[in-house]
């Protein structure tokens, strides 16, 4: 479990496709009390009201997910994000690690069709999975206090989008001016989780 109202479903083994699939059954399944349903790289959280669900049925109710036959549609979007990768503050630190040079790493990161693994660490940051392997770059040894919203950094073999000004310590190598969350609209966050992404050079 996760605190009082919420229950873990792990499984290291999983794929990306099996945690969606097991999200989308979840969600289907409309189970009573759940509230929210929060997939991970290899978890799935589910948020759910104490006072409308009983957390032993609940947890008996996802242990047989699976064994619910529902017609399970697929809404994944695809978002093309205009990118000023002049506006990165990371270009010397990058090519260092790389070894590639501005040209090269913008050729590869607009290159791929990446996906949306997950949301965190903030409301609406974005970790984007694909990236290719000539790009993976540690996080800085020192975070910066403030990185701008629509930062575009590179944190390990993963990529991602600042949604929110924050500290935050990724290698940032663009900025763009979609905004990816707003309080003001329902839902806030403009993109979700199973979603893909291309970068475009602005």
């Amino acid at each position: 479990m996760l605190g009082e109202n919420a229950v873990v479903l792990e499984n290291n083994d999983a794929t990306h496709d099996t945690i969606h699939s097991t999200t989308a059954l979840i969600r289907a399944a409309e189970l009573t009390g759940v509230m929210d349903i929060v997939p991970a790289y290899f978890s799935i959280a589910v948020i759910f009201d104490l006072l409308q669900n009983d957390v032993n049925e609940l947890v008996k109710s996802l242990g047989n997910i699976k064994s619910i036959q529902t017609s399970i549609h697929s809404n994944s979007i695809l978002h093309h994000i205009p990118v000023d990768y002049e506006k990165g503050l990371d270009w010397e630190e990058v090519m260092r690690m790389t070894g590639l040079n501005k040209s090269e790493i913008i050729q590869k990161h607009t290159a791929i069709e990446y996906r949306v693994e997950m949301m965190g660490f903030v409301p609406g940051f974005i970790y984007l999975s694909g990236m290719d392997k000539s790009l993976h770059c540690p996080r800085k040894e020192n975070p910066r206090v403030r990185i701008p919203a629509g930062a575009v950094g590179i944190g390990g073999a993963q990529t991602g989008i600042y949604a929110l000004e924050s500290p935050g310590g990724w290698q940032i190598i663009g900025q763009t001016e979609v905004v990816l969350f707003d309080v003001k609209t329902m839902p806030p966050n403009q993109l979700n989780v199973g979603d893909r992404v291309r970068f475009v050079k602005k």
